[in-house]
C-alpha cells in the first residue's frame, strides 16, 4: 500500500520524508513503505546522488544512537539471557548486551556485517572473533542472516528484472529518464535460482524469458551481454573465415591464370626449348649454317636467308 505520497518520483519532498522515516525507525523498508517508494529505488537514488547518500548515512547514525540509548536503559534492568558470552569479561566499549541486540537487528535488516557493526559501533574484526569463540552468538548471527536473505533477494530481483529509472539532470532540472537493468544481478539469480527451495528450479531460458517479459511490460528492454570468452571466440571464428576466403581466392586466381596461359599457347614449351638448343649446333660442333628463325610479320615480305 502506498504511503501519503503515493507512487511517484523521488522528488525533494519524498526524499525528506524518507530520511525522516529512516532516522526515526532505522529501517529502509519501513521508510519506503511510508513514502510509497520501492526499496530498490531508494538504493538506486543513494548510489547516484552523493548528497543523498551522505544524508542517508547521517539518518542511520541518528537512528542507531537513539536505539542504543533506548536499549541501554532496558539493558540495565535486563538479566543476561541464554548465557551468551559465557564468563567473558565485559567492557564498556566492547560486546555488551545492548551492542549485541543492535548488531543482530541491523544484520537481520541489511544482511551486511559491516553496516551492522557500524550501527552497533563495534569493529568487524571483533564481530568475527566473537562469532568464532561463542557458539550461541554464531547461531544468532546465522538466524539474523536467514531473516535478511528474502529481503536481499527481493531487492536483487527488482533491480535485475524490474530495473530502475536513471535520471538525467541538467542545471537542476530533470531532462529525461532511462530504464536500466542489472545484468550482473540477473546472472547471479540465474546461477542461484531455487537454492534451498522446494519448488522446481527454473532453467536459464525460462528466467531470461521472464526477465524480457518484465522489461517489456515496464517499457524497457533486456539483453544479456556476452562474456569476454564468448567475444574472443566469435572474433576468432570471423578471422578463420577470412583466412579461408583468402585461401580460396588465391587458389581460384592461380587456376584461372594457368588456364589462360594454356589457352593462349603463344610461348615456347619445354619441348620447343630443347629442340631449339639442339638445332643451334651443327653435326661437326660448329655453328648451324641454316637460316635463322625470324618471327612472323604482317604486311611485309618474309626474309628466309642471306
Amino acid at each position: 500500500m502506498a504511503g501519503e505520497f503515493g507512487r511517484q518520483r523521488w522528488s525533494g519532498a519524498v526524499r525528506e520524508a524518507f530520511l525522516r522515516g529512516l532516522a526515526a525507525h532505522g529501517s529502509v523498508r519501513r521508510a519506503c513503505r511510508e513514502t510509497g517508494m520501492s526499496v530498490a529505488g531508494a538504493y538506486g537514488v543513494r548510489k547516484r546522488d552523493p548528497d543523498f547518500a551522505r544524508l542517508w548515512a547521517r539518518a542511520v547514525a541518528r537512528s542507531g544512537e537513539a536505539r542504543a540509548a533506548r536499549l541501554a536503559d532496558a539493558g540495565r534492568k535486563a538479566e543476561r539471557r541464554d548465557g551468551m558470552f559465557g564468563n567473558y569479561r565485559k567492557r564498556r566499549d566492547g560486546w555488551t548486551e545492548v551492542r549485541v541486540r543492535i548488531f543482530l537487528r541491523a544484520l537481520s535488516e541489511t544482511g551486511c556485517v559491516r553496516d551492522a557493526c557500524a550501527r552497533a559501533r563495534i569493529s568487524s574484526n571483533s564481530a568475527y572473533r566473537m562469532r568464532q569463540r561463542d557458539a550461541k552468538f554464531a547461531e544468532a548471527w546465522a538466524r539474523a542472516l536467514d531473516r535478511a536473505l528474502p529481503t536481499l533477494e527481493q531487492a536483487a530481483w527488482e533491480r535485475a528484472v524490474m530495473g530502475w529509472d536513471e535520471v538525467v539532470w541538467k542545471d537542476g532540472v530533470e531532462v529525461s529518464r532511462k530504464r536500466r537493468f542489472s545484468d550482473a544481478l540477473l546472472r547471479f539469480l540465474i546461477n542461484h535460482a531455487g537454492a534451498g527451495q522446494p519448488h522446481r528450479k527454473l532453467s536459464e531460458k525460462e528466467l531470461i524469458a521472464q526477465a524480457r517479459a518484465a522489461a517489456y511490460a515496464a517499457g524497457g528492454y533486456f539483453e544479456l551481454r556476452a562474456t569476454s570468452e564468448e567475444t574472443d571466440a566469435a572474433i576468432m571464428r570471423k578471422l578463420d573465415a577470412i583466412d579461408r576466403a583468402r585461401a580460396r581466392e588465391a587458389a581460384d586466381a592461380a587456376e584461372k591464370a594457368a588456364a589462360e596461359a594454356a589457352a593462349r599457347g603463344d610461348g615456347f614449351g619445354e619441348d620447343d626449348d630443347e629442340d631449339w638448343d639442339a638445332d643451334d649446333v651443327g653435326e661437326d660442333g660448329g655453328e648451324d649454317t641454316r637460316a635463322e628463325w625470324v618471327p612472323k610479320t604482317f604486311g611485309q615480305p618474309r626474309i628466309t636467308g642471306m
